[in-house]
This record gives C-alpha cells, structure tokens and sequence, in this order.
C-alpha cells in the first residue's frame, strides 16, 4: 500500500456555510480527526469547490439528486472539476494514493449515498429519500478520473 497520500474532501468539512441553510450541520472536524488519525498530520488537503452554492447561489432550497440531474448541472460539474483532476492527476503520479471523502446524502456530493425524490418546482411539503449512489457532482469526479486511468477511493 501506497504511503503518500492525499484527501480531497467536499468543500462543506471545511466551510459549513456553503450548506443549504436549515440544514443540519456537518462535523467537518470529524473528517479531519479522521484523515489525521489514519496517517500523518501533515498530509494534503485538496478542498474540491462547492458546486451547488456556485451554481445555485447561498440561498438555496433543499433539492434532490434527481432535481439537479440535467445537462447543463452536470456539464458545469465536469467542467469545475477539470482543475482539480489535473492537480490529482500530478499527485498520482508522484505516487501519491488519491483518498477522496465525500457528503453522506448530498445530491451533489454524496460518494457513497445521495437524495432522490422530491418534486420540481414549489411544492408545500418536501419529500426526499436516501439511497446507495453518488451525488451528481461526484459522479463527474469519478467519470474523470476513470478517464484518466487514475485510481481513487471514495468515502463519506
């Protein structure tokens, strides 16, 4: 197993504002504690951007993976990534293990679980439910980097 590592992590463990508002808060120091007790305290950090808040602004409502699920998300998610994977793709090849944690639930950020449901456009009662699969952004992070042959791990 590799020794070098590097975490790419969702930019909400380490800027909770960028969360939709109301919603609950995240343990970004969790995250932390965990990367740090699994290997060096000085290991790198990649924060990815946060895509949602870019795209849709800070004041956003609560959406479902099924609600962002449209061409022109996924191609601004593509496209915000590219940078990041070719910042990855170097660290990989100085032999560098890519470790890349992503948000339990998150429509966007999910590696591991993401929301569906819900119903497009105003609606009086948000209805939502989890289940296995990636968000839609990290489903570009992983279409990428198979791309470009460049092995990762994905966790939440």
């Amino acid at each position: 197993m590799n020794e070098k590592r590097i975490n790419v992590i969702a930019h909400c463990y380490l800027n909770p504002e960028t969360r939709v508002k109301g919603i609950k808060s995240i343990d970004g120091k969790r995250i932390l504690n965990q990367i740090t007790s699994t290997g060096s305290q000085n290991e790198p950090i990649i924060q990815l951007p946060c895509p949602e808040m870019i795209y849709f602004g800070a004041n956003r409502r609560e959406n479902t993976k099924d609600q962002f699920d449209f061409p022109n998300y996924r191609r601004f998610c593509s496209d915000l990534f590219l940078p990041y994977a070719d910042m990855i793709e170097m660290f990989e090849k100085d032999g560098y293990q890519i470790l890349i944690t992503g948000v339990s639930k998150s429509p966007s950020c999910g590696a591991l679980t993401t929301s569906v449901g819900g119903k497009a456009g105003k609606c009086d009662a948000f209805e939502n439910k989890t289940e296995t699969g990636k968000g839609i952004f990290f489903e570009e992070i992983e279409n990428e980097l198979k791309r470009r042959n460049i092995p990762f791990e994905m966790s939440e």
